[in-house]
């Protein structure tokens, strides 16, 4: 018998990126009106949707979108490449919908990530890596107290979206 940790792995964070936009799709349609009921998950949203805003604010201050797309798009593919689009899983789709974002993939090419668009990543609620990731172009295009401000302000939006995930993973069972 499966512990819960293997079957979540199995359901939520195997497979193509097209599955998990499935099972993200098809949790929403199964659990999204319960879960936007619940006061602590709306709570929580509320409070991932003020992170994500702030960060979203100290990204196009950087120009981070522009700069990354642009760096995907080389043959080498960048950051945001085609391999990174697998640290997306059903639950960080599942937490966009909630969010109320579009969840859609931009292009099916082997370079960029899926995700990426012109203006750069379209998912809302990032994953984990991508957060926590800041290329030697980022750093070196920004000062000091922007690397800072840049590395609080994801810390903050990472600890909503645990949280948040944790709470999902238990109520979607």
């Amino acid at each position: 018998m499966k512990t819960t940790a293997a079957r979540h792995l199995d359901l939520y964070f195997s497979g193509t990126v097209e599955d998990k936009l499935t099972t993200g799709r098809q949790l929403y349609s199964l659990h999204g009106s319960a879960l936007l009921g619940q006061e602590d998950i709306v709570g929580t949203l509320n409070r991932l949707r003020q992170c994500q805003a702030m960060l979203t604010s100290r990204m196009a201050t950087m120009d981070m979108g522009r700069r990354c797309s642009a760096c995907a798009a080389k043959p080498s593919g960048g950051c945001c490449s085609s391999y990174m689009a697998a640290n997306t899983d059903a639950v960080l789709l599942l937490i966009n919908l909630l969010i109320g974002s579009e969840v859609s993939i931009q292009h099916n090419n082997d370079i960029e990530c899926c995700f990426l668009g012109s203006k750069g990543c379209t998912l809302v609620i990032k994953p984990i890596f991508c957060l926590n990731y800041n290329c030697s172009h980022i750093k070196n295009a920004a000062s000091t107290a922007q690397m800072a401000l840049l590395e609080q302000t994801a810390a903050a939006l990472l600890g909503e979206q645990t949280l948040l995930e944790t709470t999902l993973l238990q109520r979607i069972k």
